[in-house]
């Protein structure tokens, strides 16, 4: 290394170490004696909101000094410029603080830490100052801090050089304590030295898997760095095949954009300005497929100093069933709703499935044309029914509607909105007369007939069932009126549906319509048989009622455009011509619905919420009451979205969570590999993500960071025969050193063979590595997983070790336990050694998606790949027997 060897290089790094561990624990107990000095004083303070931001942010600063006392620094880089001046700079993972001896020290997130991803030997230009240097990379040592009673040391270290090349250190304390053994017995010092040469390997060493969790990659590569620096309000996909960084780069830069310090002026005016209800550093979620990978990530999250609650990283299902009951008001609770999700059925066709643009688009226009018709409807009723008192109203009402040209819904719904004070005043006058004459009928009624709403709630309660629902009905009351509250009494119950069939009679008398048969206001008016009014009464009653009902369909009509979402999908699906095009049965009972259903409702919903949210007139109303709707709607978006293993979601999901994005940011991030999808909904090809939004790009990685060179050989070979897309081909980092075994067969072995078969090979990989790393056992169905960990362990017992079952996904194991899965939950999650057992039924049992599992659990072995069949090895694949060998002994 010229004039400054490792050793050197270990005794400076480790001094930095030492003080920047020791600067930051410093700063960490004054600022704990500053916060409860504060505390006192904080009684005596006024604004309680202000002292409770200062404890939040002296609370963010003692994590970030006490991950630095943990964790010094990740990197050191040495920078040459034009005049051969070097300059040596340590980079920390989230954070960094001015050091006594002067020593340059930067935050991973600052833009300076972008030189960390530069290779040896390229240039890099940095703006210090307001002014640009350019500078060489002349190489680069990577840590992984450890400390043992006060005393620092890195295991392992990488070293880069532009022309030396790439080294792995194993220990730099070990490399000292050679260096400082001079006074020592020359042998002993001979000794200590060829052992610290044994720690200095040609090219970056594999690093044994031994704990579950994503693998630590503290720094990206140039690829993955310029993604991950990307800003704030960017819509991406990262494309590449497993192992390649992809979840570690989403996870690197939600951190970097949660940090306030990190973000550019136009990022920070973008977090503060968004609309939602959120803090921005709370303002975010992630989307997983599966608890399971759920709770294997949090660990990578709090690597990176990001604080991830459950209610931040989610599975689709179980976000979207929230806000489709809590929020959105689509599928039936105590209080209310329309719809019962029937879970795991599937009503559309399985070519909606696959490709759902044209359906979910039929549906859009379906929505948007049941709204004009109304509005058309309103004009004709209003029209008739109005008093000569109104004619001012109706000829403003056919102003708006008077323009030969179709006008946007949107732009009716802008010149609606200046017009309502004056609708609701003729509304309001209308009204009262209205419920005089109810009130009297009401009345007359009971006089004549004490015990008649009793008798009602009876029938009611009698009848309970899904009355067709009237569309016109809607528009007779006030949505403030009370309509089957769950509050009400039996009684108070039965006088409102008096009422509101009352109501109903009186608006199809005058214009000469009827009342559908089978809904509650037709079972009401057949109870009350004569005693209904007469149809004198009922024209009088029915003029006042007819003008507020086509009159209410011009007030507030934009709270429609959103939530009137659900009834026109009831309407749609009732469509001869729909049922036949996109569904699978024709008897679909109205109350139930399916995912995808469940998941194109919210996306019409969301979308045409968020094009409502972007108006003038709108955004400066938003805190009315009228817009409480919208309100609630803005609460569940986020400034940022992230989706991890997205080719698992359909494109219906995927547009959803991108519509759960904040106007402002509009930040959507996401990772795949349509080379791994093993879902038969998920997103199937690039076409379709201009579908799911016009703003999202694509970027591919192909480095792979996971397996040695002959698994990846492996999978490359696996990806050619199932005709995946080869641009996806994993390529090994050119530095790695990691060749590997290779996989290895057992074919026409039974059960209790196969496990002990498997057991076996447990051990031989347990004595190659000298102790035991993680280890996956994939079975092809969840009834399998018990009895294969029972029969492995029985195996394994007498090297004390056992298998645990990881039923439905829902657990990881312990330690140093061997793990049986079924292979549909184990996307997302890496392991040493892989073995996969019953490869030849997969593929006579799913013989659709049998390749994508085999590539799938092939790619989560990181060095050891074991297959047994328990007859021969499928045709499919016997292109690949020359890969495969017998064991690794």
């Amino acid at each position: 290394m010229d004039d400054f060897g490792y050793s050197q290089l270990a005794e400076e790094a480790l001094s930095t170490f030492d003080e920047i561990a020791s600067t930051a624990n410093s700063k960490f107990n004054a600022l704990t004696h500053a916060s409860t000095d504060s505390f006192a004083a904080g009684n005596t303070l006024t604004g309680a909101a202000a002292y409770q931001k200062l404890r939040g942010i002296q609370q963010v600063e003692r994590e970030a000094l006490q991950k630095l006392c943990e964790e010094p620094a990740i990197l050191r880089v040495v920078l040459q410029d034009d005049a051969d001046n070097h300059r040596v700079i340590y980079i920390a993972r989230t954070s960094n603080l001015p050091l006594s001896s002067g020593k340059e020290f930067a935050s991973y997130r600052s833009p300076i830490g972008r030189i960390a991803e530069i290779p040896p030997g390229d240039e890099v230009s940095i703006t210090l100052k307001g002014q640009e240097h350019l500078y060489w990379v002349i190489e680069k040592t990577s840590f992984k801090p450890t400390i043992d009673s006060s005393i620092w040391d890195s295991r392992p270290s990488q070293y880069r050089h532009y022309d030396r090349g790439a080294y792995s250190i194993e220990s730099l304390r070990a490399l000292l304590q050679a260096e400082d053994s001079g006074d020592s017995d020359e042998l002993d010092r001979l000794l200590e030295q060829a052992e610290a040469q044994v720690g200095i390997v040609k090219g970056i060493s594999h690093q044994l898997r031994t704990a579950m969790g994503l693998r630590d990659q503290p720094i990206l590569d140039q690829f993955q760095g310029e993604i991950f620096r990307l800003p704030l309000n960017t819509q991406l996909i990262i494309l590449g095949p497993p192992g390649t960084g992809k979840t570690t780069t989403l996870i690197k830069r939600l951190g970097q954009k949660l940090d306030l310090e990190s973000l550019d002026t136009e990022e920070r005016r973008l977090s503060e300005t968004s609309n939602t209800q959120r803090p921005h550093q709370n303002s975010w979620l992630m989307f997983t497929p599966s608890e399971l990978l759920k709770h294997y990530l949090k660990e990578a999250f709090s690597r990176e100093h990001v604080p991830a609650s459950d209610t931040q990283i989610r599975t689709w299902i179980s976000f979207r069933n929230d806000i489709a009951r809590n929020t959105l008001g689509i599928l039936r609770t105590a209080n209310g709703g329309k719809f019962t999700l029937k879970v795991g059925q599937s009503l559309v066709l399985p070519a909606v499935v696959e490709e759902a643009s044209a359906w979910f688009d039929k549906f859009r226009v379906f929505h948007e044309l049941r709204l004009r018709k109304q509005f058309k409807d309103g004009v004709v009723i209003v029209s008739t029914a109005a008093l000569a008192s109104d004619q001012k109203v109706v000829q403003k009402i056919k102003q708006v509607f008077d323009i030969k040209k179709e006008r946007p819904l949107i732009e009716i719904y802008r010149t609606l909105d200046s017009l309502e004070d004056s609708f609701k005043k003729a509304l309001a006058d209308s009204k009262a007369i209205a419920d005089d004459l109810l009130k009297r009928e009401r009345n007359r009624l009971y006089n004549a007939d004490k015990e008649v709403f009793q008798r009602l709630a009876k029938h009611l309660e009698a009848g309970q069932q899904d009355y067709e629902q009237d569309e016109e009905e809607l528009f007779d009351d006030d949505e403030t009126d009370e309509r089957a509250s769950p509050s009400l009494s039996a009684i108070q119950g039965a006088v409102q549906a008096y009422l509101s069939s009352l109501k109903a009679l009186a608006r199809s008398k005058y214009l000469k319509r009827s009342i559908p048969k089978k809904s509650r206001s037709g079972s009401v008016i057949r109870f009350l048989g004569e005693s209904i009014p007469n149809d004198e009464v009922l024209k009088e009653i029915g003029r006042h009622i007819s003008f507020q009902n086509g009159l209410r369909r011009f007030i507030q009509s934009h709270k429609r455009y959103v939530m009137d979402v659900i009834a026109s999908y009831q309407q749609f699906r009732k469509d001869r011509s729909v049922l036949a095009e996109f569904y699978s049965h024709e008897d679909i009972s109205t109350s139930q619905i399916s995912g995808i259903e469940l998941d194109a409702i919210i996306l019409l919903m969301l979308k045409n919420a968020r094009q409502l949210m972007r108006q003038s007139f709108v955004l400066k109303s938003l805190d009315e009451p009228r817009y409480n709707y919208l309100s609630n709607i803005g609460e569940i978006f986020r400034n940022q979205i992230m989706v991890d293993e997205a080719t698992d979601f359909s494109m219906v999901e995927l547009a959803c969570m991108e519509s759960l994005t904040s106007l402002a940011s509009e930040s959507f991030f996401v990772c795949g590999d349509f080379n791994q999808r093993i879902t038969t909904t998920g997103i199937r090809r690039r076409e379709q993500l201009e579908w799911v939004s016009s703003l999202l790009s694509v970027r591919t990685v192909q480095i792979v960071y996971r397996q040695s060179r002959k698994l990846n050989a492996f999978t490359g070979e696996l990806l050619r025969l199932q005709g995946g897309d080869l641009s996806s081909l994993g390529q090994v980092f050119e530095d790695s050193n990691h060749e590997g075994v290779d996989p290895v067969l057992r074919e026409w072995a039974s059960d209790v063979d196969a496990s002990h078969w498997i057991a076996e090979r447990i051990m031989e990989v347990e004595r190659s590595v000298k102790q035991l790393p993680t280890i996956a056992v994939l079975v092809n169905s969840e009834k399998e997983v018990k009895p294969t960990a029972e029969c492995l362990t029985h195996y394994l017992e007498g090297v004390n070790l056992r298998a645990v079952a990881c039923e439905e996904g829902k657990a990881l194991g312990e330690g140093a336990d061997v793990r049986v899965f079924d292979i549909q939950h184990i996307k997302g999650l890496e392991f040493e050694a892989v073995f996969f057992a019953g490869i030849d039924t997969l593929a006579k049992d799913n013989p659709e998606l049998f390749d994508r599992y085999l590539y799938v659990g092939a790619t989560r072995a990181a060095t050891y790949l074991g297959l047994v069949c328990g007859e021969g090895l499928p045709h499919e694949l016997s292109s690949l027997r020359p890969m495969l060998k017998a064991d690794w002994s």
